[in-house]
């Protein structure tokens, strides 16, 4: 990580703000933070990025919304659900707009809310969103696919959580 941290500093002094290759460097260090439990400096970080974003690129732009959902579950690592929610919320009706019902990445988002959703106690909305999720994938992914186990997996423990 000490590498990583190197290039984001000498990316910050030597690279325009909006720069991309100095925003890609951000992003990934803010990940390697999340991974190694430093959640308040991922979320400082994505926030960072985020904002940037926000000035400079389109609102269906890829690396925005990559953010954003990065961000999102920084906030949910960090136990600021509302805020992933609303976030997450945000990512997947852009999505929704942008992505055909299929694409990994609309899925990927819908099924992060949908777990945003459990976290926060709004199961009847997490069992709605994951059912959909599982759906689409039943349909465009092999039974024994890593996403769709996850998806299914998930579900299932909506479900349980939500007869409790």
């Amino acid at each position: 990580m000490a590498l990583l941290e190197q290039v984001v500093t000498v990316q910050e002094r030597t690279l325009a703000e909006d720069h991309p290759s100095r925003l890609a460097s951000q992003h990934t260090l803010a990940g390697a933070y999340q991974s190694d439990g430093q959640i308040k400096n991922a979320v400082a970080l994505l926030e960072q990025v985020v904002a940037v974003e926000q000035r400079t690129l389109a609102e269906d732009h890829p690396s925005r919304l990559a953010s954003q959902h990065a961000l999102a579950g920084a906030y949910e690592s960090d136990g600021q659900v509302k805020k992933a929610v609303a976030l997450l919320e945000h990512v997947v009706t852009i999505k929704e707009m942008t992505l055909a019902e299929g694409h990994p990445d609309r899925l990927a988002s819908q099924h992060s809310l949908a777990i945003a959703y459990q976290t926060d106690g709004q199961m009847p909305q997490a069992v709605e969103l994951l059912k959909h999720v599982v759906a689409v994938e039943s349909r465009t992914l092999q039974e024994d696919d890593p996403d769709r186990l996850a998806s299914l997996s998930g579900l299932e423990n909506a479900l349980a959580a939500a007869s409790q």
